[in-house]
């Protein structure tokens, strides 16, 4: 009698299985026309790429099935047919879930295997190979990720047709939890078990733990409300479902909560790309630049309207209007670095209100928001330059500007009257680019990829490093350079979508220009300035991070290879994840002495993932260089 389930089981899921046949082999045909570089930076290198989507299809696809299995014997009227039949819900419900599963699982673990096979197959002798171990813990933690997907299926499946407004609910949930806590918002979202790809190991970690326990209780509630009492109440939530307050209820749950914590969770650079730190911090290492202190009590809001600005400015807070007065200036100066005549448009409306955390001042939709302090005027061409260049590549369609974040910000960098002014300030820039040099730490994808940068070193290093990249093309292509690339990229047939060395390379052949060229200038300055900088860039102590665990926190030991210097200090930062927003960052800079060595303590409850992502630096009035950011599992950490 079980096969006759089984066989009744595979007959009715065929559809669906057709539809996984369907999209495997469309996966196979993606790679059959590739060529063969494209296999190997897919596969090969697929060691440093999360696996997100890949989790979040495979988790979909398994909810997907699940919400249907049980819910379907109710709607097609076969579930008397089966309680006449001498079988027993419970072996109804294993068979359903086995065929499912089943079916699940082998298409989940196909692209892994394919992947795996392609590594052996593409290997390089620079490439780090991949373990048959590795393949055999991805395939149990997909195992557990169908399983998750099944049992949130079987249970939501039984209020049938809210069964996806409820997955957005979790969903909305999980993004809400992982901001407000890392560490438990982490553990509860099955689509972390297998994000960090090729690189996961074992079946341990907080993430393991609770989405097993979610899935065990997911699926033995639904197989209680399956078999118990005869399957009361799976019909009594079936009638539920059927109630027009309710539907409304968790339709309206739905279609609020999921936005709110998508906006929520949005990264700051989605809100614009030009985002600011004062000038002085260059190095990318100084402190925070947070809201502008108000000077002094003022009246009440009011505007003070100039020739090319509108100055919002707020109650109680007073300003020299006659300074402001003088913004037009700032128009003029940005016009002029951008080598065009001050254009002929709408007054810009400027925000004196303050800045978001992090900034000093940002430009988005052509309105400027900046805190008004001592580096105000800096500021405003900064972002008035932002303003521009949007303009002119395009308006609303300036999206390949939107990832050209380096030129972007470069540019609006260059453009400051300080950075052509301060001797000083260029100086410590100089250093901080040969620094990066000198060890090894700048490539072309942290130069011109949008991320890179902010995933391994620190996001405010594109300023000077932005900023001479305009430089060198200045030199080598006239003043009017900067310009003609953003020129290019508001064409209606300049290519979309592209990003990093291909957005670059695009965006310079349409003007004219040959990236390579302007990457060779570059890479010849930098080493100019590394020689000069040689004997202070190697006299700099270098940290080296020890994790380490207390009571209800973990901490980075620091070991240096060489005595601080006098007004040196130590600084570590932490942030959850990877891929964490700016405003998730933690910085520590009072470090505690522990067994003779300075250790920085985070809260335990701020570690997700089950692993510590942190970054060293060594800060100083003149300089603060900075340590790549590295990741280090949880296990790891010495008592």
């Amino acid at each position: 009698m079980k096969r006759v389930l089984i066989a009744k089981e595979w007959a009715g899921v065929r559809p669906f299985v057709w539809l996984l046949v369907v999209m495997l082999l469309l996966d196979l045909l993606e790679l059959g026309v590739a060529d063969l570089e494209a296999l190997h930076r897919t596969h090969t290198l697929f060691t440093g790429t999360p696996w997100i989507e890949d989790a979040i299809l495979t988790l979909l696809l398994a909810f997907a099935m699940g919400s249907g299995l049980l819910a379907h014997e109710v709607e097609d009227g076969t579930l008397a047919f089966l309680d006449g039949l001498p079988v027993r819900r419970r072996d109804v419900f294993l068979a359903k879930l086995l065929v499912a599963g089943s079916c699940l699982f082998v298409y989940a673990v196909a692209t892994p295997v394919l992947g795996w096979l392609l590594v052996r197959l593409l290997h390089h002798s620079v490439d780090d190979p991949v373990a048959a171990s590795a393949l055999g813990w991805l395939a149990l933690r997909y195992l557990l990720l169908v399983a998750a997907g099944l049992g949130l299926g079987l249970l939501f499946g039984f209020v049938r047709y809210l069964a996806w407004a409820l997955l957005a609910v979790f969903a909305a949930t999980i993004m809400l939890l992982r901001s407000a806590q890392p560490r438990l918002g982490t553990a509860l979202d099955p689509t972390q078990l297998i994000v960090e790809g090729w690189s996961t190991q074992g079946l341990g970690g907080d993430t393991v733990r609770a989405v097993a326990l979610l899935s065990a209780a997911c699926l033995g509630i639904a197989y209680v409300l399956f078999a118990g009492a005869g399957g009361a109440g799976m019909l009594r939530l079936a009638r539920l479902a059927q109630n027009r307050l309710v539907v409304f209820v968790v339709c309206a749950a739905a279609v609020i909560a999921l936005p709110v914590a998508i906006y929520l969770n949005q990264a700051p650079e989605d809100e614009g790309d030009d985002e600011e730190l004062p000038v002085a911090s260059v190095a990318a290492t100084q402190a925070p630049h947070g809201q502008a202190p108000a000077r002094s009590a003022g009246p009440r809001a009011r505007k003070l309207v100039t020739a090319h600005y509108t100055f919002n400015i707020p109650a109680g807070r007073r300003v020299d209007e006659d300074e402001l007065k003088e913004a037009d200036d700032a128009f003029a100066a940005a016009a002029e670095a951008l080598a065009i005549e001050p254009p002929d448009a709408p007054r810009i409306d400027v925000d004196l209100s303050g800045s978001i955390r992090h900034t000093a001042g940002l430009a988005s939709h052509n309105r400027i928001r900046l805190s008004y302090d001592d580096d105000w005027y800096d500021t405003l061409v900064h972002e008035t330059v932002h303003v521009m260049a949007g303009w002119i590549a395009g308006g609303e369609r300036a999206r390949g500007l939107d990832r050209m974040s380096l030129f972007n910000e470069g540019l609006a960098h260059w453009a400051e009257p300080s950075y052509r002014d301060d001797a000083a300030m260029r100086k410590r820039e100089q250093l901080a680019l040969a620094t990066l040099f000198r060890r090894h730490l700048l490539g072309q994808d942290a130069l011109l990829d949008n991320r890179t940068l902010e995933r391994q070193l620190d996001w405010t290093l594109q300023y000077p490093l932005g900023a001479e990249l305009v430089e060198v093309l200045v030199k080598r292509y006239g003043t009017d350079a900067p310009r003609r690339v953003l020129a290019t990229l508001g064409r209606p047939d300049f290519p979309p979508e592209l990003e990093g060395y291909e957005l670059y390379r695009s965006a310079f052949q349409h003007a004219g220009f040959d990236l390579n060229l302007v990457l060779n200038d570059y890479a010849l300055q930098l080493g100019r300035w590394s020689e000069a900088f040689g004997p202070v860039i190697d006299a700099m102590p270098r940290p080296r991070g020890l994790l380490v665990r207390a009571p209800g926190k973990v901490g980075i030991a620091v070991q240096l290879d060489r005595p601080l210097a006098k007004g040196e200090h130590l600084a570590v930062q932490f942030r959850p994840r990877v891929d964490s927003r700016l405003d998730e960052v933690t910085s520590v800079r009072r470090l505690e002495q522990v067994g003779g060595r300075p250790v920085a303590w985070l809260p335990l409850d701020q570690v997700a993932g089950n692993q510590v992502c942190y970054q060293l630096a060594v800060r100083n009035r003149a300089y603060g260089m900075v340590e790549p950011w590295s990741c280090l599992p949880l296990r790891a950490a010495a008592e």
